[in-house]
C-alpha cells in the first residue's frame, strides 16, 4: 500500500494506491481511505514506490530447459513468457513443473515444435509441413497437445500457411512467425498471419523479383544485410509498409535484441557480460563453447554494412510505432550476455525507447499489448480488479527512465512475493 500505481492503459499515475490481494487475483484496488483493507492482511508498505503490472517476454527459446534457472526471468520482473518453437515434449514438461511448483518461474505460454515447408538443418524441434494435408494434421497435433500458438518458419510455402491459419484459426489459436521468404510481409498479413516474429522484411517486397530472388534465399546475417544495404526506412514503400501493418492490426514483435545480439554485438562482448555469472558454470561453460551458428556467421566485408542494417532496421520499429502499429516485446534468448533470461528482456525495453518508443509505450509493449496478443487480456497485462496478482515493485519512476524498470524491489507473481535479490543470490557464482 502507499505506491504509486502506473495505469499501463493511458499513463496516469495514481498516488497512494491501495492493492488487496487474495490467492492469485487481485480483489481490490484503490486509493488510500477507499479501500477496505482486510484485518488479516499482511501489509507490505510501499511509499515511495511505483507499481507496474508484470513484465512479458513474447519471445523465449528455452535451451536446455531442464538447467535453465527460469527464477531470472521472475527477478527482473518477467511473469509471463512465450516460448515460440521447441519441443511440445518439453514444453509440457516444463510446464508441469512450473505449475506444481518445483520450479520457480513465470507461468509459461508455448507454441510448440514450429512448422516449416524443408527439412530442418539446424533444429530439432520442427514439424515439417510440405503439404496442405500435412499442414492440417501437424496444427491439429500441436492444438491437442494444448499449446498457446502455432509457429511458422522461413519455408514455408502459401498452400500450407492458408492451411495452417484456417486450421489454427478454428483451434482458436493464433499463428505467428517469420515472414516465409517465397512471400511479402504484406501478403502473410493478407492471408491472416497474426503477429510478426523480428523484422523480416523480404526482397519481394520492395526489390524487383529478380534481384530478391538472389537475397531472399540466403542465410539470415548476410540475407538480411544485403537487403538492408538496399532498404531505406523513408522511402514511400515502407512508409505504406508500415501503414498497411497498423491497419491490418497485426502484432509486430521486433526482437531488436536478438538483431544487435548478430549484427553489432560480438561473441566475445555476450561471453565477457558480467550478468553471466548467474548461469550455472556447466551451462555458461557449455553456451561459451558453441560455435556461432552458419547462418549468423557475416562475410567479414559485411560487418559496417550490417551495423547499418541494424540502425535501420531500428528506425522502422520506429516508423511502425508512430502509425500505430502493435508492438510487443520480445527478446529471442536465452542466451548469454544480453539475451541472458530476464535480463534480456529489461535490455528489448530500453532498445525499444531508443528506437522511438516512449518509456510508456515500451511497457505497454511487454504488458498490455503483450497480454491481448495472448488473448488473455482480462488475466495479464494490467494491475486491475480481478486480473492475476502480477505486478513489480519498482524504486524509482519508469516512465521518467525505462532504466528504472531494473530498479526492483519486490516482484509479486500469481499472488507469490519474491525478492529479486534473493533469486539473483541463489544463483550468483563466478566462472
Amino acid at each position: 500500500m502507499g505506491a504509486t500505481l502506473v495505469d499501463v492503459r493511458n499513463g496516469k499515475e495514481i498516488e497512494n494506491t491501495v492493492l488487496v490481494i487474495r490467492g492469485e487475483r487481485i480483489a481490490e484496488v484503490g486509493v488510500s481511505g477507499k479501500v477496505q483493507t482486510p484485518t488479516d492482511a499482511r501489509i507490505v508498505d510501499a511509499h515511495g514506490k511505483w507499481i507496474i503490472p508484470g513484465l512479458i517476454d513474447m519471445h523465449v527459446h528455452l535451451w536446455d530447459a531442464d538447467v535453465l534457472p527460469l527464477s531470472l526471468f521472475l527477478a527482473n520482473g518477467i511473469t509471463t513468457i512465450r516460448d515460440p518453437g521447441d519441443s511440445v515434449l518439453i514444453m509440457r514438461l516444463t510446464q508441469d513443473e512450473i505449475t506444481s511448483g518445483k520450479r520457480i518461474s513465470p507461468r509459461l505460454f508455448f507454441c510448440g515444435d514450429l512448422l516449416d515447408g524443408i527439412p530442418p538443418l539446424y533444429r530439432e524441434s520442427t514439424l515439417l509441413v510440405d503439404t496442405p494435408e500435412r499442414a492440417h494434421s501437424a496444427v491439429m497435433f500441436l492444438a491437442d497437445q494444448g499449446v498457446n500458438c502455432i509457429k511458422v518458419y522461413n519455408s514455408i510455402k502459401e498452400p500450407e500457411l492458408k492451411e495452417i491459419i484456417r486450421t489454427a484459426h478454428e483451434r482458436g489459436l493464433p499463428v505467428i512467425g517469420h515472414v516465409p521468404r517465397t512471400l511479402t510481409m504484406t501478403h502473410a498479413v493478407e492471408i491472416g498471419l497474426d503477429s510478426l516474429e523480428h523484422i523480416r522484411v523480404t526482397g519481394r517486397e520492395m526489390l524487383p523479383m529478380e534481384e530478391a530472388n538472389k537475397i531472399d534465399f540466403l542465410p539470415l546475417a548476410e540475407r538480411e544485410t544485403r537487403l538492408w544495404q538496399r532498404f531505406e526506412p523513408q522511402s514511400e514503400k515502407m512508409k505504406r509498409l508500415a501503414q498497411f501493418l497498423s491497419s491490418s492490426k497485426v502484432v509486430l514483435d521486433p526482437t531488436v535484441a536478438a538483431d544487435e545480439n548478430v549484427f553489432v554485438l560480438s561473441q566475445d562482448d555476450q561471453i565477457k557480460n558480467a550478468n553471466n555469472r548467474y548461469l550455472p558454470k556447466h551451462l555458461f561453460d557449455k553456451w561459451k563453447a558453441q560455435a556461432i551458428p552458419e547462418f549468423a556467421r557475416l562475410p567479414p566485408d559485411l560487418k559496417q554494412a550490417a551495423t547499418n542494417g541494424y540502425e535501420k532496421r531500428r528506425q522502422f520499429v520506429g516508423m511502425c510505432n508512430r502509425a500505430g502499429v502493435r508492438i510487443v516485446a520480445g527478446t529471442d534468448g536465452a542466451g548469454l550476455g544480453t539475451m541472458l533470461p530476464g535480463f534480456g528482456l529489461q535490455h528489448e525495453l530500453q532498445l525499444l525507447v531508443e528506437s522511438g518508443l516512449t518509456p510508456l509505450q515500451a511497457i505497454q509493449a511487454a504488458t498490455i499489448n503483450a497480454a491481448a496478443a495472448l488473448r488473455k487480456e482480462h488475466d495479464l497485462g494490467a494491475v486491475e480488479r480481478g486480473y492475476f496478482a502480477d505486478m513489480v515493485i519498482l524504486e524509482a519512476d519508469p516512465l521518467k527512465d525505462i532504466r528504472n524498470t531494473e530498479k526492483i524491489d519486490l516482484v509479486v507473481e500469481n499472488g507469490r512475493s519474491h525478492t529479486p535479490t534473493d533469486l539473483l543470490d541463489a544463483h550468483g557464482n563466478s566462472h
